[in-house]
């Protein structure tokens, strides 16, 4: 360590680096009093820079889809001629058995997915799911850095409120790029979050054939069942055309309460090691540790849960439905949930995002209402419960299908004419 920097020119320094962006990192190793290399320091703040997003955002979105096409394109392979052409009969089969156990329908053809199209495709939703959270953080440490920081320190890292903000959030959807990549190896199945990727129903062929290579059960009725099930949830979004929305709008108003807590700041800050790129990261991770949340939040994060346990629930009790032909269906139905337990898309997507951890027995409860409702009133009135936000069962209705019966069947004419309304759209 060299002699103790001027602390008046090494502010000086701090502010024009976070005011213009342009820093000599040779003077700055200098003035700072450490032996770094000046091109190490080059590249950290080039990486920092790079991190920021275009025309005012603070996530650099490209950024993260890099990230996340890197990672899926590593391992990925040409899938097999043969299961690509035994998709394309599951999917015919499916599409008819569909049409006896719900009235939705979905007319686009399946897509065959590599593994680097579904990250291609999944960043967009990750990007509406996670962009009200990452905008909210960055907004969180704006606003709180200054006010949680003693007065010296406060004064000193003004100008820098906006780069911790955004850079702060620019990790989070660096991290997200690498999670997406990630689980572009692990899903089967383009709705496997929850949310179709697009209208059009897909199966990642590659993870498909690596998932039958091992498999007891007939492998012909593994991919007829996961057939149905994407083409289930991928018609229950067609027909309900506010369900993504509504989805994503419970994510804003999570994001709307978040707070972050900066009171260690002072103690991170002085565990930076200069000469060590990694420690920035530390440091701006560290700093946007998410406050406890507020009970609005907690209200937000259970109304989410709902929903998607209602999603899945459907799609397991209509998937059920559709394929109880098959012969093995039980021991098929027990892969995909043991599969589901271990790797599940949607309970590692939300919980990443939200910090939600999704409950199984939520989810199962959900899928013996549907079933319930299906058996004593009719499909109509199970796939007439998705015409509108307001009809949707309740998580109090899921523990007691009875009272949603009740309410059903309450509901008389004025329930018809919206199964009616609904089902001609």
């Amino acid at each position: 360590m060299e002699d103790q920097p001027n602390r008046e020119e090494l502010e000086r320094l701090i502010r024009k680096m976070m005011e213009s962006g342009q820093l000599n990192p040779e003077d700055l190793a200098k003035i700072a009093g450490f032996s770094a290399d000046p091109s190490m320091l080059s590249d950290l703040f080039g990486q920092v820079s790079a991190m920021t997003g275009e025309a005012g955002e603070p996530v650099n979105w490209k950024l993260a889809l890099d990230q996340a096409l890197e990672l899926s394109k590593k391992t990925e392979k040409q899938a097999n001629s043969a299961l690509e052409a035994e998709l394309e009969t599951a999917f015919d089969m499916a599409r008819l058995w569909l049409s006896e156990a719900t009235e939705f329908t979905n007319p686009n053809p399946p897509k065959k997915l590599t593994r680097s199209m579904w990250a291609q495709e999944a960043m967009p939703l990750f990007r509406e799911l996670s962009e009200p959270v990452a905008n909210s953080m960055a907004a969180a440490l704006n606003e709180n850095l200054g006010n949680t920081l003693p007065p010296e320190l406060s004064q000193m890292l003004a100008p820098a409120q906006n780069f911790i903000g955004n850079a702060g959030a620019s990790i989070f959807a660096m991290q997200l790029g690498q999670a997406i990549g990630k689980l572009s190896s692990e899903v089967l199945l383009s709705g496997e979050i929850g949310i179709p990727l697009t209208a059009r129903p897909g199966i990642i062929a590659q993870n498909l054939g690596e998932f039958l290579q091992d498999l007891e059960t007939p492998k012909s009725e593994v991919v007829i069942y996961l057939a149905t099930r994407e083409l289930a949830i991928a018609s229950l979004y067609n027909q309900a055309g506010w369900l993504r929305e509504q989805i994503i709008t419970q994510v804003r108003e999570f994001a709307a309460g978040l707070t972050v807590d900066l009171s260690g700041i002072e103690e991170i800050a002085s565990r930076i090691d200069p000469t060590d790129p990694g420690s920035m990261e530390q440091i701006i991770e560290a700093s946007a540790m998410v406050s406890p949340r507020s009970p609005e939040q907690q209200q937000a994060l259970e109304r989410i849960e709902t929903v998607l346990a209602l999603i899945e629930g459907w799609v397991d009790a209509t998937s059920l439905e559709a394929t109880k032909r098959l012969p093995n269906i039980q021991a098929v139905v027990e892969i995909f949930n043991r599969k589901r337990a271990t790797s599940g898309a949607s309970a590692k997507t939300f919980e990443a995002l939200l910090g939600l951890e999704m409950r199984p027995r939520l989810r199962r409860e959900a899928a013996l209402m549907w079933q319930r409702v299906a058996a004593d009133i009719g499909k109509g009135a199970s796939d007439a419960l998705w015409s509108h936000p307001d009809q949707m069962p309740t998580a109090l209705e899921i523990e007691n299908p009875d009272s949603l019966i009740a309410r059903i069947n309450n509901g008389g004419d004025d329930f018809e004419d919206e199964l009616r309304k609904f089902l001609t759209d």
